[in-house]
């Protein structure tokens, strides 16, 4: 039988306490552990450096997503292995959650230096929480502190952040000196620019021509747009973030006078802005957007990630929609992968057991969203109930002798009140039947979305962030195309089982449904 595996991480938050001992003291204890646990701890399975653990970055934490995968591919991982809460994260909500997605897929978080954590018991429970409290707390104060000693540089004059581009770091923290080389450079472009010797293109081409980019790349539009309207350049230190400063005067040598600044951003002003990013809500023509894989380049760099693009053969203006591996470049037309995607969808049913489970959260979430509407009912059967007995009280008071003065008043008012009480009725079997209608409608929506989810899955009305929660619900370890161009997910969800009830296939196109690693 296969020894159990163990992936370990190791963490500081900061590259200054990287000179420190902390990592090498982190992982003496991690392996002590993985030793005791008698577990072995693959070369690729160990995770070390500077990572910051800030409350609300944690769940998109690079380390965490590659652990994550890591362990759905690799299924004999049995333990994530740290150091001890704090040098893991400083968060409570997170951690509790990180540390729930590890054990959905079979991994255990095992903290080494603190051996009474790792129980199941009540008290470790309790123990675990108040160092996670405690690590959250401190780097609360910690960001404060930080917060309020960088503000108090930058009304100073002093910039503490990294240098930005054309300056370096001069003799005095804070206070930054221009390259001489890259900050000359950028000098000279800003000011034939604020001149108007050059338009804003030609200056970027200039720029990117010159000494500038020796140790870099060329830049582009869009961030040579943000350097040459940034007033940092004017001499001026501004900042709208976490730290809030505006016109306060630097202690850093200018590139460009106040008013040269002024001409430029109006220059700016004036060019349109042709490259808008990437859309935050994904791209509607392009819904497989860094869903689906290539299998051949997960080990290389961007990990085979397929994105969509547009173009043209530079012969006619027909547009070809085409997804590509940002890897390798292999691609795929967009009329080929979007059906080979709906397919993988549906070669698998739900079983009669989730199916009568999403059915009982279904009425869970139209009895929350019909509160409302209930909320209306009682309230017209409550006014029923008051008109009831108010028109009971008024003809006994009609047939009452001593009231034969004012009988024709009180007859007219148990006339009103029987019309107000027979609209009351209306409104009430009107509300009843237009909910049993609603709800028919709404359950047959849902159960159909849920039983079509491939053709639903690729419309532009679904969001980019549900599109990629259902993923990782249904197909947890990921969608890839291999080199046949078969699209396959080498894990079913839960919620899933091999479809019964459909024309089985052939014996070349069932091996591409599922795939194990390591087979």
């Amino acid at each position: 039988m296969a020894k159990d595996l163990a992936i370990t991480n190791c963490r500081v938050s900061s590259d200054e306490q990287l000179k420190s001992n902390s990592l090498n003291r982190q992982r003496a204890a991690v392996l002590r552990a993985a030793e005791r646990l008698q577990v072995s701890i693959p070369e690729d399975g160990q995770w070390s450096g500077s990572v910051s653990s800030m409350r609300g970055k944690n769940i998109k934490r690079k380390d965490i997503r590659e652990m994550l995968d890591y362990c759905n591919k690799h299924k004999s991982v049995k333990y994530l292995i740290v150091d001890e809460p704090d040098r893991f994260m400083r968060s409570i909500d997170e951690a509790y959650y990180i540390e729930m997605q590890f054990k959905l897929i079979g991994v255990r978080v095992w903290y080494a230096s603190d051996d009474d954590l790792n129980s199941d018991q009540l008290q470790a429970k309790l123990m675990k929480f108040m160092k996670y409290f405690v690590a959250e707390g401190s780097n609360e104060e910690r960001q404060k502190k930080s917060i309020n000693g960088q503000t108090a540089a930058l009304k100073d004059g002093r910039y503490t952040f990294h240098p930005k581009s054309g300056y370096m770091k001069g003799k005095t923290a804070g206070i930054h000196e221009i390259h001489p080389t890259q900050g000359r450079e950028l000098q000279k472009i800003l000011k034939r620019l604020s001149s108007g010797f050059v338009n804003p293109t030609n200056a970027l081409i200039e720029l990117n021509n010159s000494a500038f980019t020796k140790e870099h790349a060329p830049y582009k539009m869009d961030k040579f747009r943000k350097i040459a309207t940034d007033i940092y350049y004017a001499g001026f230190l501004e900042m709208d973030a976490q730290i809030k400063v505006s016109g306060i005067k630097g202690l850093h040598e200018p590139l460009i006078t106040l008013e040269e600044h002024y001409r430029i951003v109006e220059m700016f002003d004036n060019k349109p802005k042709y490259q808008i990013g990437p859309k935050r809500k994904g791209n509607p023509e392009f819904p497989l957007n860094n869903i689906v894989e290539d299998d051949k380049c997960l080990e290389r760099a961007n990990k085979g990630r397929l994105v969509g693009f547009p173009h043209t053969n530079g012969k006619t203006k027909k547009i070809y929609h085409k997804y590509r591996c940002r890897s390798c470049g292999r691609y795929w037309h967009r009329e080929e992968m979007h059906p080979k995607i709906a397919d993988l969808f549906d070669r698998y049913e739900m079983s009669p057991d989730t199916q009568r489970k999403i059915i009982d959260a279904l009425e869970l979430v139209w009895q929350k969203d019909s509160e409302n509407r209930f909320d209306q009912e009682r309230a017209i059967r409550r006014a029923i109930i008051e008109l009831k007995d108010s028109i009971e009280k008024k003809v006994e008071s009609a047939t009452d002798d001593s009231n034969i003065a004012i009988k024709d008043d009180i007859l007219r008012i148990i006339d009103k009140k029987k019309a107000e009480l027979s609209d009351l009725e209306m409104q009430l079997t009107k509300l009843t039947k237009e909910q049993e209608d609603d709800k028919k409608e709404f359950m047959t929506f849902a159960l159909g979305f849920i039983q079509d989810t491939g053709k639903h899955f690729l419309e532009p009305y679904i969001s980019k962030e549900h599109r990629i929660v259902c993923k990782q619900m249904l197909f947890p370890a990921g969608i890839f195309i291999d080199q046949t161009n078969k699209v396959y997910t080498p894990e079913i969800s839960v919620f899933y089982r091999l479809a019964s009830n459909k024309k089985d296939l052939p014996v070349t196109e069932k091996s591409s449904m599922v795939r194990v690693q390591g087979l």
